[in-house]
């Protein structure tokens, strides 16, 4: 059945496995005339886990690219007051989110293929073949996730991008006892792990202001009252302001901004328990359940830092965890909340209007009975069913 934009999922596929061979012809190209005549290994550098991490990076952000533009003029949540700047940085936000989990996937994977195979080489010829079997996987993944994003699946990226980047930042910190001082001590070396934390942080900021978006298309449409839409401008900014912070904490180390850095760290958290205090009367439509998760992290989150300053039962590092994992599960949570509240309301307005339907088939009219079928006229015989003698 053709899509909002005529086009068919049969169509969407061909496309996706045409870019796919693309990306194979390319990425293997590349990697063979880079490679050259001598064998390379798995991992390290210059070797074609490298070359497939960076390749797939790039190819991988153009696809979600060109995956958006196909979606025009339906690729922006922001339908209801966002212009193409905001377009512009949620398209880019998407490519640069796909394009950093294939750079850190690929280089994880390759690296575990190293440790399994030990002391193996690739010639230039398998080599290419293996690099671009990765450039047609990312790309076809890419342009058809971004040709069906939702918020379901916007929600599923950002955690997995959350997870992936903070523990490639762990697992390459040079200094082993990181975790004695506090979370944010991965993004103060200048070696891989720190670029990799704060791009981390910066990159999902970004997602987080493009969920806003998504998450408040549906509330925003229907939203026909003035307070109806100051309360979803209200869940919105408020969403956008904590990916503001995030990204702020990436930008602002804290061995060179310890002043900023604390303070747009501690504005997430005020902003996270004012939307979870607040959350039910911005939309009334959440179920109970979740305001009560909100109070409950919000409990957890004071006691475990309680248990650090005044008691010192926690280090730092304990309680930035506890907290970031709370607010970024509630958040995640919430979007998927309100993703199933859009649902429901479109699942409304799909049914059937009762009243527009004949009285012979409107659900639950009695049917005839003898005394109905006595008083409705008989029809007249036809001129070759005449009565018998």
């Amino acid at each position: 059945m053709p899509g909002r934009n005529g086009h068919t999922a049969v169509t969407a596929e061909s496309r996706a496995l045409f870019i796919g061979c693309v990306g194979f012809v390319v990425l293997g190209g590349v990697a063979f005339l880079l490679v050259g005549r001598e064998p390379v290994s798995l991992s390290g550098r210059g070797s074609a886990g490298d070359i497939a991490a960076l390749g797939t990076a790039i190819l991988g952000a153009g696809a979600v690219v060109a995956g958006c533009l196909q979606r025009q003029p339906a690729v922006s949540p922001q339908g209801h007051g966002g212009g193409r700047t905001r377009n512009t940085i949620d398209i880019a936000a998407l490519a640069l989110a796909h394009g950093s989990i294939f750079l850190v996937g690929w280089l994880a994977l390759f690296s575990i293929f190293q440790q399994a195979f030990i002391g193996a080489v690739l010639y230039p010829v398998a080599a290419a073949v293996l690099v671009g079997t990765t450039g047609a996987v990312s790309v076809y993944i890419a342009y058809l996730s971004a040709l069906s994003m939702t918020a379901y699946r916007l929600a599923a990226l950002l955690a997995g991008f959350l997870v992936t980047g903070v523990l490639a930042s762990m697992l390459t910190a040079q200094d082993p006892q990181w975790w004695q001082e506090n979370l944010s001590a991965l993004g103060t070396s200048s070696d891989v792990s720190g670029a990799a934390f704060n791009i981390t942080l910066i990159i999902a900021g970004v997602v987080v202001t493009t969920l806003a978006g998504y998450a408040t298309m549906t509330l925003a449409t229907t939203a026909t009252t003035p307070p109806a839409r100051h309360r979803v401008r209200l869940l919105e900014g408020g969403i956008i302001l904590m990916g503001v912070f995030l990204a702020c904490v990436g930008l602002f180390p804290v061995d060179d901004r310890f002043g900023l850095h604390t303070l747009v760290a501690s504005g997430m958290v005020v902003v996270f328990a004012s939307l979870a205090v607040r959350i039910r009367a911005l939309v009334p439509s959440l179920p109970a359940a979740f305001a009560a998760l909100g109070w409950l992290f919000l409990a957890a989150i004071i006691v475990a830092a309680v248990l650090w300053f005044p008691v010192g039962y926690y280090n730092l590092t304990a309680v930035e965890l506890i907290a970031a994992s709370l607010i970024f599960t509630w958040l995640i949570v919430l979007i998927r909340n309100l993703a199933a509240v859009d649902a429901d309301h479109l699942a409304a307005d799909r049914l059937p209007d009762v009243d527009r339907l004949p009285d012979v088939d409107r659900p639950g009219r009695p049917q005839a009975g003898p005394a109905d079928i006595k008083d409705q006229p008989v029809p007249a015989a036809s001129d070759d069913t005449a009565a018998e003698p």
